[in-house]
């Protein structure tokens, strides 16, 4: 639990004022992309930027106690290859829990650095138990980068964006729901919505790209209620919930 706790808050420390990165849509409480995804390829003598989103909850539970998120920091990232920086959008690198935030991790690789580079990062949470100020230090490792040659520019390793819904958001929706699916290559997939009757109420077909892609479904003409979208491809199809309310 401890290690969740921690988690979940780091990545909200991430607010690259480098490269004025942005928070994804995200709603719902984790580390986007999560260490299967991981952060996107570098190739040398390109200008690289790799963006973690973080949804952190305002408290946690910590061995069957509640614990209040007050503030999470970012001491250290280790591992980055040479010339490459780490930015966040606070001059402390702190955050408070129950906000969305995000980090950029940035630079050029040059010629020779082709290589993989696992990542370890040093947080620091502060919260309190029963009214009691805990302190949590913590290293996060799983995330790396992996910088190609020129040669293999444009390419993906398909071991880190396996075919995959990885959420909805807005969810609930109102207008429009974008799914973020991964795959290991370009492909065309199906997007159907149906109703808590198991009645189809929409269907389209979308080509995606290699990575990660977000898909914007118009759900604005169906009425209020929980409906169930299946993503598939082939012979494999993904189920999840999906909530409209205006």
């Amino acid at each position: 639990m401890k290690r969740i706790f921690i988690s979940l808050a780091f990545s909200l420390m991430f607010v690259a004022t480098y490269a004025q990165c942005t928070p994804g849509a995200y709603t719902t409480p984790g580390i986007y992309p999560d260490t299967t995804i991981n952060l996107p390829q570098g190739v040398v003598t390109q200008s690289y930027l790799g963006v973690i989103t973080a949804v952190v909850p305002a408290d946690t539970v910590i061995s069957g106690l509640t614990a209040t998120i007050d503030s999470i920091g970012v001491i250290d990232v280790i591992g980055l290859p040479t010339g490459f920086a780490w930015a966040a959008n606070t001059a402390s690198a702190y955050f408070h829990g129950g906000t969305t935030g995000c980090i950029g991790i940035y630079g050029t690789p040059t010629v020779g650095q082709n290589s993989t580079y696992p990542l370890m990062i040093r947080i620091l949470s502060v919260g309190k138990i029963y009214g009691t100020a805990t302190t949590l230090p913590d290293t996060l490792y799983g995330y790396k980068i992996v910088i190609l040659d020129s040669t293999h520019a444009g390419l993906i390793d398909s071991r880190l964006f396996p075919f995959g819904v990885k959420e909805v958001y807005p969810n609930p929706a109102t207008t429009v729901a974008t799914i973020v699916v991964t795959n290991p290559d370009a492909a065309t997939i199906g997007v159907r919505i149906n109703d808590m009757l198991g009645r189809m109420v929409s269907y389209s077909e979308q080509r995606i790209n290699a990575g990660e892609n977000n898909i914007n479904v118009n759900v604005a003409s169906l009425p209020e209620g929980v409906y169930f979208y299946t993503v598939t491809k082939g012979s494999s199809a993904i189920t999840r919930k999906l909530i409209i309310e205006r």
